[in-house]
């Protein structure tokens, strides 16, 4: 395929894109999140990257397992399946057939980095999507890879082709349904690995990734380090690094949870019973300039206001431009309730709508809004 057909292509991918971003019909379980599906990647008779002795299914599945028991621990009413448990080969698809027939809410892959530049470092995380990027696309390739351990993988995949620029531009769109929410958690994880973590941010992005492919689900592929670089390596083999990283996934999950759910969510350090006469007092004496908003959708190219696919709020909803995205919102509530209840009403069209709100705008999180509106 020559460079102006890819160009054509992935033009009218984030055309198609932008005009469904208000009209599909995803998957939203109205109890909220409910099932994780945590999926450690690679495994068995494909080791992933290696690096010496260490192996990165072995450091996948080590995470997997502790952010796992995390959410059994600290979030009783939400179920944990894994892919895998144990050192087994799992093929692509059937990681997501599982979190399929589970009913999952979310699908996390978990992975590590590699490059044949050793100073390479950090953690990213990544949504189903086509990156015009020739590197990136190489990387996606090399992950996609696996499938050849698997029999009969042309017909499995629907004819999808190893090193093929036109099976992975037309599988970007097959997650688009869920692209909102998935891009919504990919944030959340990096900014807790930033926060919790020694590993530099390397940011979220869309990557062609086929472990995404048919999940019926919002989902991501995180990259916890790179077993090529010496720093990163040292947190992924220890102990004390890879609970760091699991604490920064758990935490992250946590709050993504909260947002789908439009609930306060209670701090990310065990309870102590005890409210901090700190935050009480900032509680009492902040003066707020909070609003709620509810977001419909978010899209890389942008959507008229007035378009049709808004439906019924069509000339109603707000654009912001945040992070090189579009994102759409019914803005100006002043109070959670306000918000929650008009959340409940565009849900009928928008299933996987949430509540988000600013402080002027400057985006904050949904705890910090209602202690400044008292709520």
């Amino acid at each position: 395929m020559n460079l102006s057909t890819k160009t054509l292509l992935f033009a009218i991918t984030t055309f198609v894109v932008g005009l469904l971003c208000s009209n599909v019909s995803a998957q939203h379980n109205p109890n909220g999140i409910r099932t994780v599906v945590i999926d450690p990647g690679h495994g068995g008779k494909d080791p992933g990257a290696v690096r010496g002795k260490y192996l990165e299914k072995n450091f996948n599945l080590a995470v997997a397992l502790k952010f796992g028991k995390l959410i059994e621990k600290n979030l009783p009413d939400v179920t944990v399946k894994y892919t895998r448990t144990t050192d087994v080969y799992i093929g692509l698809m059937e990681r997501g057939d599982i979190a399929n027939k589970a009913g999952a809410d979310l699908f996390i892959s978990i992975h590590t980095d590699a490059a044949t530049n050793t100073s390479a470092s950090g953690s990213s995380t990544f949504v189903m999507g086509m990156d015009k990027s020739e590197a990136n696309l190489r990387e996606a390739m090399r992950e996609n890879d696996v499938v050849t351990y698997e029999e009969d993988y042309t017909t499995k995949y629907e004819g999808y082709v190893p090193g093929s620029t036109e099976s992975y531009i037309i599988f970007s769109l097959m997650q688009y349904a869920y692209m909102d929410q998935s891009m919504v958690f990919a944030d959340l994880v990096q900014k807790h690995y930033q926060q919790q973590t020694p590993m530099r941010n390397r940011g979220t992005g869309q990557r062609p990734y086929l472990v995404l492919w048919k999940t019926a689900m919002p989902s991501v592929l995180t990259e916890m380090g790179f077993i090529s670089n010496d720093a990163d390596r040292r947190v992924l083999a220890s102990e004390e690094g890879q609970d760091k990283i699991a604490q920064a996934l758990f935490n992250a999950f946590k709050e993504y949870k909260t947002r789908v759910e439009g609930n306060r969510s209670e701090s990310a350090a065990p309870a102590t019973g005890k409210e901090s006469p700190k935050r009480e007092q900032k509680a009492e004496t902040t003066k707020t300039t909070v609003e709620y908003c509810v977001q419909l959708c978010s899209s890389k190219s942008p959507i008229a206001t007035n378009s049709s696919h808004f439906k019924s709020y069509r000339g109603k909803v707000t654009e912001r431009r945040i992070d090189g995205w579009y994102k759409y919102y019914l803005a100006g509530y002043s109070t959670f309730a306000e918000a929650k209840k008009a959340q409940n009403a565009a849900r009928r069209n928008f299933k996987d709508c949430f509540i988000v709100a600013f402080e002027g705008n400057n985006p904050i999180s949904l705890d910090e809004a209602r202690r400044k509106t008292k709520e």
